[in-house]
């Protein structure tokens, strides 16, 4: 028997269940049909990936876990010191997988973090797994295109890349150590060999603002290990790993305008074909587990739904004031899409399942629209709590609260370790940060505040030395102090999820098949430290005790 896990990033509960009904997710039928489907609160204060996806993984909020943002503060040598949320550090207590290894099963992942050790080395219990997030080399770039002879266009990875682009500019040569290949405007996205050592990035020639462009994709170089040696080649053959499309630039224009801007669909087509590099590196991976696995437990982690949703997902939702009703239809069918591949994968699964094996869906958790950035610690200088350096920065030394450069939403205390001293720091933050208003129809953007396990703070109490700053969903923190004043402005990305207010947009999808598994939708949102246990009892191991009880057993 084994147990198939497949992960959806920032897969909203909302969003899967409107395509499903809609008749796009065939295989999320296929589960709702015979199986258990429910919405899943996220981990919390905090909800970015890392502290979700460790509640995930553990079946333990991020008090226990530890992992408290996409970076955690307090775990560098100084206040303002962070390191990342899938440090190998991480998380403090063990992984389904771990706890499944004390009694001989074995699992295989696909991009799942955690896995490997500092060394890169795995642990016993597994069976294949491959792993690149953690040793990324470089961005994606992009190169306009006028015809000439080569020139020397990136240095990626210690090797030049060449372009050259043919007289009449229908033909575009790239050439790098590992290979050469022939481009052709809008020809789709090739893989392009970069030296012998393996490293490799998808490159396309597609149309640009002002021209054709030459893009390349983001180059990591990924991790594979594990006692199954068939499985673990199969791996290592896989495409180049592409582990985001390339957002950054479509949100800067560089592809001319967006759909919000009045654009024609063009930018987002060259944004989603992408991300279809994304699904091609992570379906190719999916295939090989599926097929030479022999493991009681398959992880497979997909990044896509997360890549489109904080792109496009706000002109969507209806509940935010991102929503554009003008282009909502034509940036759903984009959504769509995006979870039709990650269905198509989920169907995958389901075909390899046999009839005594459960197939688990989930995600770390969802996603709101939001229409600006609140640069938090612009009010904390304002009061007098803070103290400006340079670019941007802070002078922690000197200031008595700070907005975390972590911008995992949380304010910490930076004085002497005096609690009285402390608290009266922090309320008169918290004060202060009450009267942020959107200078555009004077509203306040501060909800609340949070003490670290996602409590609301009561307004007569002393509280704690770190504190996290809850803003109504349309509003987003970020550390940096801003260049001209303005401490709210409208942003670019209309997606976004920090600190979970408890808004179900925010829950995550759950939904599992087997055996045991009941028949039936969950009349309420479940905690998504419910699927670990589930997991756990699938494989026949011991449940954990959960840090908060399931509403669905």
């Amino acid at each position: 028997m084994t147990v198939y896990w497949v992960v959806w990033d920032a897969a909203a509960h909302w969003v899967v269940d409107r395509l499903e009904r809609e008749g796009a997710l065939p295989a999320v039928t296929r589960m709702r049909a015979r199986g258990t489907v429910a919405a899943a609160r996220p981990a919390h204060p905090n909800c970015q990936t890392p502290p979700s996806l460790a509640t995930l993984f553990t079946g333990a909020w991020p008090s226990e876990h530890g992992v408290t943002g996409y970076t955690v503060p307090g775990a560098g040598d100084g206040v303002a010191e962070h390191v990342s949320g899938f440090d190998p550090r991480f998380p403090a207590v063990p992984t389904v997988w771990e706890t499944a290894w004390e009694r001989d099963r074995r699992s295989a992942f696909v991009h799942a973090p955690w896995v490997f050790d500092e060394a890169g080395a795995v642990g016993p219990y597994v069976d294949g797994a491959v792993e690149a997030y953690s040793r990324r080399l470089t961005r994606h770039a992009f190169l306009e295109l006028a015809p000439g002879p080569a020139v020397q266009a990136w240095q990626i990875a210690e090797s030049w890349v060449d372009v050259e682009t043919g007289a009449t500019g229908d033909v575009v040569r790239v050439r790098a150590a590992g290979a050469e290949l022939v481009l052709t405007p809008g020809g789709g996205w090739q893989p392009l060999l970069l030296d012998d050592a393996g490293h490799a990035t998808w490159v396309a020639c597609v149309r640009g603002a002002c021209g054709p462009l030459l893009v390349h994709t983001g180059v990591w170089e990924p991790r594979t290990g594990g006692r199954n040696g068939p499985l673990v080649q199969r791996l290592r053959q896989c495409p180049p790993f592409a582990g985001e499309g390339v957002g950054p630039l479509y949100r800067a224009g560089v592809f001319g305008p967006r759909l919000a801007e009045g654009g024609d669909g063009s930018a987002e087509d060259v944004f989603l074909s992408s991300v279809g590099c994304v699904t091609r590196a992570f379906g190719a991976a999916t295939e090989a587990v599926l097929q030479e696995h022999t493991a009681d437990l398959v992880v497979v982690y997909l990044p896509m739904t997360d890549d489109v949703g904080h792109e496009l997902l706000g002109w969507c939702d209806e509940k935010s004031a991102a929503h554009r009703p003008d282009i909502a239809d034509r940036a759903w069918s984009y959504l769509r899409a995006c979870y039709q591949d990650a269905d198509a994968l989920l169907g995958r699964v389901l075909d390899r399942a046999r009839a005594e094996d459960t197939v688990v869906l989930g995600a770390d958790h969802g996603m709101v629209g939001c229409t600006h950035l609140v640069h938090v610690n612009d009010q904390l200088v304002r009061a007098g709590l803070a103290a400006p350096a340079t670019a941007g920065a802070l002078d922690v030394e000197h200031s008595e609260v700070i907005y975390h450069p972590a911008n995992n939403g949380s304010l910490w205390a930076t004085g002497p370790a005096d609690p009285g001293r402390a608290g009266e720091a922090m309320a008169r933050a918290m004060a202060a940060l009450r009267t942020l208003t959107d200078p555009e129809n004077g509203r306040p953007v501060v909800r609340g505040f949070l003490d670290d396990r996602g409590r609301p703070l009561a307004g007569d109490a002393v509280p704690p030395p770190v504190v996290f700053l809850v803003l109504d969903d349309d509003y987003q923190p970020t550390a940096p102090l801003s260049a001209d004043g303005v401490t709210v402005r409208r942003q670019p990305k209309s997606g976004a999820h920090v600190v979970y207010t408890g808004d179900s947009r925010l829950h995550a999808v759950h939904a599992a098949i087997g055996p045991r598994i009941p028949h039936g939708t969950a009349p309420v949102a479940v905690d998504n430290t419910l699927p670990a246990q589930l997991v756990l009892r699938e494989l026949g191991v011991e449940q954990p005790k959960a840090a908060e009880p399931a509403a669905l057993s």
